[in-house]
């Protein structure tokens, strides 16, 4: 509940602190609103006039009906409006006695024709006590002349203080016998502009010399015209001369000057300002400005809301002093904004000039909707309701209404807060509970002054410690303690005498642990108008006394503010501080040799930081982590605790406040920081850390260089890549023998291919992800350097799509051997056919296919399959030799060096040889098994004829046989008894 309080007190106050920046002290909650006859343009002029103790307010309605010259067609009107003892807020006509006759001689060749003259364009005062009123109507004509010419002159009368109907008739314009229109003044509508000084009467004449315009000054001590003969000013036609007027002193403080608008001037229009000269009873020109920029050095631009077509600055009034600061105000008309309902601005000065920002912003629509161009015409500087303050009148004549609106008083609030110099955090003074804290003592003490305010007022205020840190939405550093809770910030009322001062007195605490003793802590006492009592006496019945309002503050919030520091110990003038970063980093698992860290081996790494001071004690010290967002904070680290906290400000700057309150001279620590390094991708080519220290003393720029540090490691895809294969089948027959179902046989083509699957198998045993690979298969292509090619692809597949393959397809994959084959050839290769052939591509001068694979991302302890599709041509292994032809295939697997990978050193085998045999089932044909028979047999008759008759020649057959055999029969008889005689002994 008491936090719902205060938060109900925060949105009060913020309401009426909008309030207060919208309205000020001009109250538009209770206007006094004029209202004039329907299409008369009530409200074209007004002006505030004060005769004795009456206070009236005079409205110019050009287009009205007079009800004192009946006879006249619409000559306009000047209606007066008195403010007090007025409860109908009726406004009569004026009359200024000028009868109700038409077409009245005004001079030898003047005769006037007041139909439409638009009486009450303009209207003036003469600034004093006792002043008269100048009206006009610059449409006035002199039909003397009307067979030939109608001039249009212009008429204004001086109507005396009290408004009655003896009042001087002025003719600026008329000249006897001077008739001709156009020429001098034939067409000056005088009166369209007026203004009014203690002795001059000023009167804008646009239409002179061919609506060069002019400029009419009537001086009332001596009754003489200043006329303009610069011939440079009146020969620079349609310029418009005198569309407005104003006086003042602009070149000496003594001097009165003339000033003179022509708007269409060069087609942008020029001020000139002139200086009347009584021995020549002329106006001189002493100064010009033009529309561009360059002539006058531009002071400010006031713009109000740069509402589109608002017509802002179409009218502008001094108002005086409406809110007692010593200084006076202005108002600026937009009476376009909105839609045609208009809007006024007020501008307050100061010392310096005008205050860019308006203080309020008077909108039409707020005060009645039923407005319509609110602003055109304003007029002020007159206290109406006396209360001390000067009101302000604004025209709004497509409505035709006038709107008085009233100055509110203003209170001027004095407003202290006593702070100690400095806070000792190291020696804390209070108790909050048990624990010991440091405490301040807060005094706010308010008075108020103002003029015609109350004796007594309500003070509402709030109270706020350490107010930039709110601003900031970040925890303050200092608290009250009420009711038993902490807050802060403490919300009073209060009862205040005039001029009489009141104090109120707080305890606030310190926080325990505070990491900025740097910025000084700012107390606020914002304050807003409580209730008070009007004094008995002082009511009025129609106009209702207003309440005062705070002094606006040119914009800035309505509160006041002062500030204490946290004491410090420095020796230098300056309190620098002097620090130095040293650190290095670690990573769990790995030597030192290592220049790397390899994705996925290392799970954490930490920084080892040490922070060492030299200079004066350095208050709120910290060390600011810049990392990769691919990490992520675990902790930090310290042997022994040393008032060291880290806090992760966002996913990739962490801050570690270094000691507290503050870090010592000549003082260092050590620490460390560790991070997870589970999520990194490898994208960066390098893990850096921007490590910085910093606190919130000055420190030298020469000693800022050693305070910044970076630590950095590449990062590398550690990999332990192997590759294994095998081939589907692993041997096959071949020759004419075999049947041909064995074989596939392509659609036209008459050679018969042994299909072959190869399979191979890359395997990534870790630690890192694979990024790439390359992978390269040799597989033997020819039985000779200029043999023909053996083997055709039919596809390579990568699985999972975890690459691609490339390859050269064969077009005429059927290519049959072509020699001349005799009987003798054939006989002679089946009895030359030699052992096993093996074709390898490492031995040298062998033609091999290549095949070329890239290898996409591959994770730890994932593999990827290649099967490889093949047609080997059998009809070029008919015409070898070889009984048994052996190919050997080799797949040699290669990281991407240029992704940063590496292979663990004697990891596992990156090439693989895979190996498949073609054997030769060589069988002779029938009629070549005849020839080889008979063949045979003719060579061994041939064989056995050359025997005998070699036999014949060496005597072989000349021998005595029979006698041998006999000799060789009677030998071994005599054997066999022998043998016996011994065994039977």
């Amino acid at each position: 509940m008491p936090e719902a309080r205060r938060g109900a007190a925060r949105v009060l106050w913020t309401l009426l602190w909008v309030a207060v920046v919208r309205s000020y002290n001009v109250d538009v909650g209770r206007p006094v609103i004029f209202r004039g006859p329907n299409g008369s343009f009530f409200g074209y002029s007004v002006l505030q006039h004060y005769h004795d103790s009456t206070r009236w307010v005079l409205v110019g309605a050009p287009k009205a009906e007079s009800k004192y010259s009946t006879s006249v067609q619409s000559p306009g009107a000047v209606f007066k409006c008195r403010v007090h003892t007025n409860p109908d807020r009726r406004c009569t006509e004026l009359d200024m006695g000028r009868g109700n006759s038409r077409g009245m001689l005004c001079g030898k060749t003047c005769k006037e024709d007041r139909d439409d003259e638009w009486m009450g364009v303009s209207l003036a005062r003469q600034p004093k006590a006792g002043g008269s009123v100048l009206a006009c109507a610059h449409r006035w004509k002199n039909i003397y002349y009307e067979t030939e010419y109608i001039l249009p002159h212009g008429f204004c009368n001086i109507i005396p203080p009290d408004l009655q109907s003896k009042g001087r008739k002025l003719l600026p314009c008329y000249e006897e016998y001077k008739k001709k229109y156009g020429e001098e003044h034939g067409s000056c509508q005088a009166g369209i502009a007026g203004f009014f000084t203690k002795e001059l009467v000023i009167m804008g004449a646009p239409g002179s010399y061919y609506w060069t315009g002019t400029v009419k000054v009537l001086n009332l001590t001596d009754n003489t015209y200043y006329k303009l003969n610069d011939d440079a000013v009146i020969a620079r036609r349609y310029t418009y001369l005198g569309y407005a007027v104003t006086a003042g002193h602009f070149s000496q403080p003594t001097t009165t000057d003339i000033v003179g608008g022509a708007p269409q001037d060069g087609g942008i229009g020029k001020v000139y300002i002139f200086r009347t000269d009584r021995q020549s009873g002329s106006l001189i020109k002493i100064f010009q400005a033009s529309g561009k920029k360059g002539v006058l050095e531009e002071q400010l631009t006031l713009d109000g809301d740069s509402a589109y077509n608002a017509h802002f600055g179409e009218s502008m009034a001094a108002l005086g002093d409406i809110d007692d600061d010593g200084f006076p105000d202005v108002a600026i008309g937009a009476p376009k904004e909105d839609n045609y309902i208009g809007a006024v601005y007020i501008y307050h000065g100061d010392a310096n000039g005008i205050v860019p920002q308006y203080s309020m912003k008077l909108s039409g629509q707020t005060i009645n909707p039923k407005l319509r161009m609110f602003g055109q015409s304003i007029s002020g500087g007159v206290d109406m309701d006396s209360n001390g303050y000067p009101d302000m009148t604004v025209g709004a004549f497509l409505s035709d209404n006038v709107v008085l609106l009233r100055s509110r008083p203003v209170i001027t609030m004095d407003v202290t807060i006593f702070l100690p110099i400095s806070i000792n955090i190291t020696a804390p003074q209070c108790h909050d509970g048990l624990q010991p804290v440091n405490c301040l003592n807060v005094t706010a003490c308010f008075r108020f002054s103002g003029k015609h305010v109350p004796g007594e007022i309500g003070l509402n205020y709030n109270l706020t410690a350490d107010v930039t840190k709110k601003e900031k939405s970040q925890q303050p550093r200092v608290y009250f303690v009420t009711s038993g809770e902490t807050a802060g910030q403490i919300t009073e009322k209060l009862q205040l005498s005039f001029m009489q001062e009141k104090c109120e007195h707080y305890l606030a605490y310190v926080k325990k642990r505070v990491e900025d003793v740097i910025s000084p802590i700012v107390f606020e006492a914002s304050y807003s108008l409580g209730e008070h009592a009007i004094e008995r006496g002082k009511e009025d019945k129609e106009l209702t006394a207003l309440k005062p309002i705070l002094r606006w503050k040119k914009g800035q919030k309505i509160a006041q503010r002062n500030q204490t520091v946290f004491e410090r110990n420095c020796q230098s003038d300056d309190c620098a501080a002097d620090l130095k970063l040293q650190g290095k980093l670690l990573l769990s698992g790995v030597d030192d040799r290592t220049s790397y860290l390899a994705l996925g081996a290392v799970r954490n790494i930490s920084l080892n930081i040490f922070i060492s001071n030299t200079g004066d004690d350095a208050y709120d010290t910290n060390v600011f982590f810049n990392f990769s967002g691919e990490l992520f904070f675990i902790k930090m680290w310290q042997k022994e605790e040393l008032g060291i906290a880290c806090e992760l400000l966002e996913s990739d700057f962490l801050k570690c406040s270094v000691g507290f309150p503050f870090m010592r001279s000549k003082s260092g620590y050590e620490f460390n920081v560790i991070f997870d390094t589970s999520h990194l991708t490898g994208q960066e080519e390098t893990l850096t850390f921007l490590v910085t220290a910093k606190s919130g003393n000055l420190e030298r720029t020469e000693c800022l260089h050693d305070n910044t540090l970076i630590l950095s490691v590449p990062l590398m895809h550690e990999v332990d890549s192997s590759i294994n294969g095998e081939v589907f089948p692993t041997s096959f027959f071949y020759g004419d023998s075999v049947a041909a179902s064995n074989f596939v046989q392509l659609e036209n083509h008459e050679c018969l291919f042994q299909s072959l699957n190869f399979t191979l198998q890359i395997y990534n045993a870790g630690p890192s992800t694979l990024p790439g690979a390359f992978l390269d298969i040799s597989i033997p292509n020819r039985l000779s350097a200029t043999g023909a090619e053996i083997f055709h692809i039919q596809q390579m597949m990568v699985g999972q799509d975890k690459g691609s393959c490339s390859f050269h397809r064969s077009h005429s994959p059927c290519v049959v051997p072509q020699e001349n084959e005799n009987i003798f050839h054939t006989i002679f290769a089946f009895f030359t056919k030699s052992g096993r052939k093996v074709l390898d591509c490492e031995r040298p001068g062998r033609s091999c296919l290549i095949l070329h694979c890239n290898i996409s991302s591959l994770p730890k302890a994932e593999s990827c399959d290649i099967n490889i599709y093949m047609l080997l041509n059998t009809e070029i292994l008919k015409k070898d030799s070889s009984s048994v032809i052996q190919f050997v295939t080799r797949a040699r697997l290669q990281v991407d060096h240029d992704l940063r990978v590496v292979e663990v050193p004697n990891g596992n085998p990156e090439e693989k040889p895979v190996v498949f045999e073609a054997l030769h089932n060589l069988e002779p044909r029938g009629y070549v098994v005849g020839w080889i028979i008979a063949i045979s047999l003719l060579v061994g008759i041939l064989i056995f004829l050359l025997l005998a008759v070699l036999l014949w020649k060496m005597g072989f057959f000349r021998r005595r046989y029979k006698e041998i055999i006999e000799a060789e029969k009677s030998r071994k008889e005599n054997e066999d008894s022998w043998n016996w005689v011994q065994k039977n002994q």
